[in-house]
């Protein structure tokens, strides 16, 4: 299969249309509302109901919607797109809400002896969670359950039996896939596994937030308050969401934010199997910059890339610091550490790793699951993103490394890449 090239131009450059530049100047003019009644008002009306729950989160609202609005180099457009993220999550809060107002017992389902990756972004994490998640001994949380835990009530699949949560997810994904080199670097079709983190979207956690805007005071907020309790409310919703849908199957899950919060994840579930990948922390980053910078070329009216950089440079050290730190607080039966390299080379080899530390014999069956995952699904099939780590952005691979020295030596990382090294 012959595999496209992509690659960002112009990450520091403003490479806008003139078209897009002009809606972006007209929506300046507009009135926006960024207040936590504004989100709140709205959500109720959306949903029709007005029962939030325990009111802590008001807190973690106000303090997103606060940073964003204060940041001037914002558009006004995205801002507003920020605000209607947050309405979303609100009503996802009050469907929520009312779900367990009339089906207290949905929150007491077991969530029995999962499997969760805990591996940072752009390590492999979501390929492997869709492969071992392919065994049909296993389920995953899709990305249209994700992005909407429980429908609406009336809101059953139509005539030709498609939930209208997929449709929306599905015209979600049509949209996104458009820009090719997010399509190439992270598939979001619905039935495709996403991260359990985006079930504590609705109460206003997770590290999921800094994805979505830049708000470095709502992390310092993450950082000095236990996540426990978000957590907990992860598991309810994930508990929910297997109410609904009941099965024997184990849970195949993954987290990034798991790394660095692997107390709270032990805590809340204390029989799982803790699936950590490593890699060279060059080509994570080369990767995530790439990533995420696209979000701040279009959203920033002056992209500033050298913040950008300074922010998850730090961010990433503080997850593998934190892993590095709390790593012992796995059992050693229930940890299985991978390369990254070895996944590349040996997919199903690596997933059968997986398998047996998690008590699932590999058979025949399980084989058969994975390769006809991998048949659907060839490497690079969305196309191939290279990257130019001190082009865009201004970084030495070696002086990198130096940094994460702490971290490769622990592991015996090698390096995998340098200024335009696959990911």
């Amino acid at each position: 299969m012959a595999v496209r090239v992509l690659r960002v131009d112009g990450m520091r450059d403003d490479t806008r249309p003139d078209d897009e530049r002009r809606a972006l100047e007209a929506a300046e003019a507009q009135p926006l509302d960024m207040t936590v009644d504004a989100v709140l008002d709205a959500a109720r009306q959306e949903s029709g109901f007005d029962d939030f729950g325990p009111r802590d989160f008001v807190e973690r609202l106000g303090l997103l919607l606060g940073e964003v609005a204060a940041d001037d180099n914002v558009w006004k457009l995205h801002k507003s797109r920020f605000v209607e993220q947050c309405t979303n999550a609100a009503v996802n809060r009050l469907l929520i809400q009312h779900h367990w107002s009339e089906h207290p017992e949905a929150r007491e389902v077991t969530i029995d002896r999962p499997i969760d990756v805990i591996a940072l972004p752009r390590s492999g994490s979501t390929h492997l969670e869709n492969l071992v998640g392919a065994d049909r001994r296993l389920r995953h949380l899709p990305v249209y359950v994700a992005a909407q835990p429980v429908p609406a009530p009336g809101e059953d699949p139509g005539p030709d039996g498609i939930d209208p949560r997929w449709k929306r997810a599905d015209a979600r994904w049509q949209t996104m896939r458009q820009n090719e080199i997010m399509a190439a670097m992270h598939e979001h079709s619905p039935d495709h596994a996403c991260g359990e983190n985006e079930l504590q979207i609705p109460d206003f956690a997770s590290y999921q937030w800094e994805w979505m805007a830049s708000v470095p005071g709502f992390r310092d907020y993450y950082f000095a308050h236990d996540q426990t309790p978000h957590y907990r409310y992860m598991r309810d919703v994930l508990a929910t969401i297997a109410s609904q849908n009941p099965s024997d199957r184990r849970w195949m899950l993954k987290s990034n934010q798991h790394s660095e919060q692997l107390g709270p994840l032990l805590a809340t579930y204390p029989d799982v199997t803790v699936v950590m990948i490593h890699r060279d922390p060059v080509s994570t980053l080369q990767a995530l910059l790439t990533m995420r910078g696209l979000l701040v070329k279009s959203s920033q009216k002056q992209p500033d890339i050298d913040a950008h950089v300074d922010y998850w440079v730090d961010r990433i050290e503080r997850m593998l610091r934190r892993y590095v730190r709390d790593r012992a607080l796995v059992p050693g039966d229930q940890l299985v550490e991978l390369m990254f390299e070895d996944i590349v080379s040996d997919d199903v080899g690596a997933a059968s790793r997986v398998f047996e530390q998690a008590g699932l014999p590999v058979t025949d069956e399980c084989r058969a699951d994975l390769e006809a995952y991998m048949a659907a699904h060839p490497r690079g099939r969305n196309g191939r993103v290279v990257y130019d780590l001190e082009g865009d952005f201004g970084l030495d691979a070696d002086a990198l490394r130096r940094r994460f020295a702490f971290y490769t030596d622990e592991f015996g990382i090698r390096p995998e890449a340098g200024k335009d090294g696959p990911t």
